[in-house]
Formats: structure tokens, sequence, C-alpha cells
């Protein structure tokens, strides 16, 4: 939702021209409706796919403003045009859904928006204003009195001319990021930042109203595998506080060739004081190059799938249905030899293969054309190369540089990887 709400940030720029006129009749001008209309387009677009006559919306929109308007305690605590259109835009969502989307269920798991390093840094202070456009959309409904907003700056606001939509000079020269640009012709870059506010503001909201779930993603392609080749006995440290939050394995997303070992996995973490072991089994082998494990018993609530564990340092170890260690296979691959063909930026590597057995648990029949392997060089440089053409040990690949001199460096088989889905929540939540 930040990208259609955030073309409220144009309103940003709109300044209450003169004291006299009053922020109320700022809110009716014919220019403000219009940017309420271009916001309210793109919000039911993106969210919902759906399109509106546009007369319609007009009507649903002049008929919000009036209610806006009419609210005699609301306006006598507003203090900013960019409330009133925050309210308005969040009404008309709430019309649309109830009377035209005619929504029917609750959303009952919802992830959390990443952060973009753009939004947290620039000048607006994007969670401040997050906190008290929330404040704003809890209490709208039940209010008696409105948050007082009067903490956001006014230097947060951005000076724009009363005759034209020219830049401060000073704001575009001194400000460090371009989330909310100045220019004339910046009107759809201008609107990101409250539209991701107000993005911001439901998936809390919403997280509130249900426990809020957070996935913790385990990827063997991330160990230190130059060092630590067996892709089994996967070391970790995991950087959440197991006292205050609670974790579940859910899922393990295996190469496909594993399900051709055992009819289930066990999976044992072990934090150097105690271990717990959770078994998993194929749930889903359709399609891709990865098989999906579901751990036992996931449909329901199981005090012996909640990881108990007090130290953060891991080693994860999977055993088959016979107790031994799975053969999950090992990565530094050793390069014998690099050549050039006579195609421009093609190479034939050629794989160490004096050694049969460790050969074998490089799972390279397990690769096609045009799919990647990653190099990595004597200097610890990752280059990423596709895949033309595989003869036994002999791997001709593309790259757009030359490698003829990285003879020794080590192979990694991006498709022999696993990965292991955990999600974790607050034990006050829970």
């Amino acid at each position: 939702m930040y990208r259609y709400i955030g073309l409220f940030s144009i309103l940003l720029l709109s300044r209450v021209s003169c004291l006299e006129m009053g922020v109320i009749d700022d809110f009716k001008q014919e220019k403000n409706k219009k940017s309420i209309i271009i916001a309210s387009e793109k919000m039911i677009k993106d969210k919902y796919n759906i399109t509106i006559d546009n007369g319609e919306l007009i009507n649903i929109i002049n008929g919000i403003v009036v209610s806006i308007c009419n609210d005699v305690i609301l306006i006598k605590n507003i203090v900013k045009l960019i409330e009133l259109n925050t309210i308005a835009l969040t009404k008309i969502r709430d019309y649309v859904e109830i009377n035209i989307v005619r929504k029917t269920e609750e959303v009952l798991y919802h992830q959390e928006i990443p952060i973009e390093k753009e939004l947290i840094n620039n000048k607006y202070e994007t969670e401040e204003l997050l906190s008290k456009v929330l404040e704003l959309e809890e209490k709208r409904r039940t209010i008696n009195s409105l948050v007082n907003l009067e903490q956001i700056k006014e230097s947060e606001i951005p000076i724009i001319s009363n005759n034209s939509m020219e830049p401060n000079i000073a704001d575009t020269i001194f400000s460090p990021y371009t989330v909310i640009n100045t220019t004339p012709n910046s009107t759809n870059d201008n609107i990101e930042l409250v539209a991701y506010i107000i993005e911001k503001m439901e998936s809390i909201i919403n997280s509130k109203k249900n426990i809020g779930y957070k996935n913790l993603i385990i990827n063997s392609y991330n160990r230190d595998w130059t060092i630590y080749n067996n892709r089994n006995n996967l070391s970790l440290s995991v950087n959440i506080d197991l006292n205050k939050n609670v974790i579940e394995p859910k899922k393990i997303l295996m190469p496909k060739y594993i399900k051709n070992t055992t009819p289930y996995i066990t999976m044992t973490i072990n934090d150097g004081k105690k271990y717990q072991k959770f078994q998993f089994i194929i749930g889903d082998s359709s399609g891709g190059h990865w098989d999906t494990w579901v751990i036992i018993n996931n449909d329901r609530d199981n005090l012996n799938n909640i990881i108990s564990l007090n130290n953060k340092d891991w080693v994860i170890t999977f055993t088959n249905f016979l107790n031994t260690e799975l053969k999950l296979g090992s990565d530094n691959i050793n390069i014998s030899g690099i050549s050039r063909t006579f195609e421009d930026n093609e190479y034939i590597i050629t794989i160490d293969k004096r050694d049969l057995i460790l050969y074998n648990e490089y799972y390279l029949d397990y690769l096609n054309k045009y799919d990647n392997i990653l190099l990595k060089t004597s200097d610890d440089e990752d280059v990423c190369l596709k895949i033309i053409e595989i003869a036994d040990n002999a791997i001709t690949v593309l790259s757009d540089r030359n490698i003829l001199d990285y003879t020794d460096g080590t192979l990694l088989n991006y498709k022999a990887q696993y990965t292991i889905a955990l999600t974790y929540n607050s034990k006050i939540a829970k």
C-alpha cells in the first residue's frame, strides 16, 4: 500500500497559503481534491486491482470531505493539511473495502514490510511521523479528541513557493536522499514517503490484532563454505533473543536428490549444552529444483515443535531414517584448470576428479545449462558464472571477466544448497 498511498507525499508540499484561509479551506480546495483523487485511484488499482468510475470516485471523495469538515471535534484538533488528507484516504480505503470489494475475512498472517534504508535515513524522520499517523488511525473511529501532531517539526516540511512548484534551493542541495524530490517533475517520486508510512501503519495495526509472526531463513549458502566444506553440520549464530521469543521450525527446502535416499529427515539442533530433534516429511515435490519438507504435526499446536534452547550458537545436523548422517554433499569444489574457448567470454573449467568419492559429493550432475555456479577467488571475491555446457567434469561457463588466473579458486554448487524456514514471535504475544 505504500506505493499508492505514497501519492499523498505531494500533499506535504501543500502549505497553508495564508493563515486567514485556514487548513480546512485548503482541504476543500479543488487542487487538493485532485491530489486526493490521484492518490485514491492508484491505491484502489494497486491494492484491489479494480477500477472505479471516475464520477463515482469523485462522489465518494466529496462525501468524505464533507463528513470530515462537519466533524467539529476532529477539525478542532487538526493543525496540518497532511492530517486531513491522511484521514480522508483511510476513510476512502474503508469505504472501498466495505461497499465495493466486500472483504469478508481478516488477514491473519501479515509480514511486516521491511524498512528501506532510504526511508529510514531521510530527513523527514519517517518513524516519528509514522507513530503519529498510527495514533491517528487507531483513534479515528471512537475519537473524543484527536491526537495532537504538533511535534512534527515545520523544518521537516519542504518549503515551496506559494506561486509555483519551484523547489527550495537549500533543500535541494543539502538533502542527503531524494526519496522526496522537490523538482517540478517529481510528482510520482514525491508520493512515496507517506505511502510507505500508511502501509507501515496498517501492518502494525494488523500485528496488534494478531500474533506478529516473523520469518527466519537459514541458507547453507551463507556459511563459510571454503572452511566448512560439508553442507551438513551447519554452524551458525541466531540473532534473536531466545528468552523473549518463541521459535518454531516450519519447512526445509532440500535438493531433489534427497528424497531418493530417505522417507523422512531428522533435524538436530545442538547449542553446546543440549539438543533438540525435529522430524520432517516431504510435502511438495511437484516442481522446481527443491522439494519442500514440512515438520510433522505442523497443522496443530505442538509444544514439541518449539525450539527451547538457551544459547544462540547452534550446530544443525540432518540424519536419515537409519539415523545416519544425511549425505548432503560438499562445496569448495577443486579446480584443476581453466581454459578459454573460441567464443568471446566463454571459458572451460575442469574439475579435479582424482578423488571420485569427493567428486560425487559435488552433485555436479544436478546442474543444467543456464544454471549459475559460484566461483570464489583466492582473494575471497565471489564471481557468478553462467553455465553453457557440462561434459563430465568439464563445465563451459560464460563470464564477463577474465577468469584464466583463478585456477586457485574454488566453486559452490548453488542448486545443491538447502534452506531452513523458521518462524518466531514474542512470548508475550504467544
